[in-house]
C-alpha cells in the first residue's frame, strides 16, 4: 500500500499507519515518540491542522507543515430522522465534490455508513448513486475523516461508535487501495480501535475484490448484494451481473469461507414484482443452502416519484417470508432506518438541493 499524496511534494497524515508516520518523522530528525503525538492529534483529537498539534515544537510544526498535511472533509449539512434512529451528514471532499455519510441507531449499537467513492460506476438501476456514475474515487483520509466526525458527533451526544459499514456511496473494492488502507487504520489500537467483525464491507459482487479481501489481516465481514435469484433478473437490475453470474458469487462466497472461517451475508432486496414472488424465495434458499452465509431482506426503499421500483405490500413481504422460512432458510429482515431523510440503503445520492443547513 502506498501513502496518499495530495500532490508530489505533501504526504496526508490521515492516510499513514503509524509505523509510516514513525517513518516520517525520522526523516526529520525526530524522536519516535512524536509519531504517537500526531496519531493521537490526528485519529483522536480530529485536529484539521497541523498548527494544532500544540505539543509539538513551533519548529517542527512549520516542517511537518511543508512535507504533509491533515485531510479534513467540510460538513455542509446534517439532517436527523423524525424517529431519531438516523442522522445523514453531507460532507464536501477537499476536491469540491460531495458525500453522504449515516449515523444508524439501533439499541446500543451505533453504526457509521461510509462512503467510499462520489458516486458509483456500477449503476444498478435500484440505487440512487448508481444515477451519479463514478465521479472519483475517496482517499484513505476521505474515507477516515467521514468516521472520526461522526464518532465526534456521537460523543457530543454522550454515544459511542461500535460498529461501520462500507455501505455508503460508491463500490468499495472498486477502489480497493484507499478501502483497505483506511480499514487497517479503523483497526489500529492507538486510533479508533475497531474490531474487524464490527466493520462490514458490502460488495455488489466484484469477485477479484472478494478474493483479494479475504487474503487481508482484516476479519471484516463481508456482505455481497444478490438481489436476484436469475440471472437474467440480476443482470437487468445489476449491470456487474453480465460479467460476474450468481453462480460466481457463491462460490467465492464459499472460498472466503474457507480462509476467513466464517461465513458472508447475502442482502436481497425485495421489490414489487420483481424479486418478491414465492418462487423467489424458494429459489434463494436453493442457492445459499450449501454456503455458509447470514440472509439479510431488504424492503425497497423508495427514491421518490421517478422510482422504476416499489416496495411490496406487507402483505406480499409476510408470503415472502414465510415462503423462504418454509423452504428450509434463516434470514433476517432490515427495516432500513432513515428513510423519511433519504438516508435509508440505496438512497444516498449528492442532492445539494435538498441539503438542510449543518447546525
Amino acid at each position: 500500500m502506498s501513502i496518499q499524496r495530495a500532490d508530489a511534494s505533501r504526504a496526508d497524515l490521515k492516510s499513514m499507519l503509524p509505523a509510516e508516520i514513525e517513518a516520517f518523522v525520522a526523516e526529520l530528525g525526530e524522536p519516535s515518540y512524536r509519531a504517537r503525538q500526531i496519531f493521537d492529534w490526528v485519529h483522536n483529537k480530529g485536529v484539521a491542522e497541523i498548527d494544532e498539534m500544540t505539543n509539538l515544537s513551533k519548529s517542527l510544526r512549520t516542517a511537518l507543515g511543508e512535507v504533509a498535511f491533515v485531510t479534513r472533509l467540510r460538513l455542509v449539512a446534517q439532517r436527523e430522522s423524525q424517529t431519531g434512529q438516523a442522522v445523514k451528514f453531507l460532507f464536501e471532499v477537499p476536491t469540491g465534490e460531495r458525500i453522504e455519510s449515516v449515523l444508524i441507531v439501533d439499541g446500543a449499537r451505533r453504526t457509521v455508513c461510509i462512503s467510499s467513492q462520489v458516486g458509483c460506476p456500477l449503476d444498478c438501476k435500484f440505487c440512487a448513486t448508481g444515477r451519479m456514475g463514478l465521479v472519483r474515487n475517496l482517499t484513505p483520509g476521505d474515507i477516515l475523516d467521514q468516521l472520526i466526525q461522526v464518532s465526534a458527533y456521537a460523543h457530543e451526544r454522550g454515544e459511542r461508535v461500535t460498529n461501520v459499514v462500507m455501505m455508503g456511496m460508491g463500490e468499495p473494492l472498486l477502489n480497493y487501495d484507499a478501502v483497505v488502507r483506511a480499514l487497517y487504520l479503523m483497526r489500529q489500537t492507538e486510533g479508533v480501535g475497531l474490531g474487524g467483525r464490527r466493520i462490514t464491507v458490502s460488495t455488489a459482487g466484484y469477485v477479484p475484490g472478494i478474493r483479494k479481501l479475504a487474503h487481508e489481516e482484516l476479519n471484516v465481514g463481508l456482505a455481497i448484494s444478490l438481489n436476484a435469484t436469475t440471472d437474467a433478473v440480476r443482470e437487468e437490475l445489476m449491470p456487474i451481473n453480465r460479467r460476474f453470474k450468481i453462480d460466481d458469487l457463491l462460490e467465492v462466497a464459499r472460498e472466503f469461507h474457507q480462509l476467513r472461517g466464517y461465513g458472508v451475508t447475502f442482502e436481497y432486496v425485495l421489490m414489487d414484482g420483481v424479486t418478491d414472488s414465492d418462487e423467489d424465495a424458494v429459489r434463494l434458499a436453493q442457492l445459499t443452502a450449501d454456503v455458509p452465509c447470514k440472509i439479510n431482506l431488504i424492503p425497497y426503499n423508495e427514491l421518490g416519484s421517478e422510482s422504476d421500483f416499489r416496495r411490496p405490500s406487507q402483505a406480499r413481504l409476510k408470503a415472502f417470508y414465510r415462503a423462504l422460512e418454509g423452504a428450509g432458510a434463516e434470514f433476517t429482515v432490515r427495516e432500513s432506518r432513515g428513510r423519511d431523510i433519504d438516508a435509508a440503503c440505496g438512497q444516498l445520492f449528492d442532492n445539494q438541493e435538498a441539503a438542510v443547513a449543518a447546525h
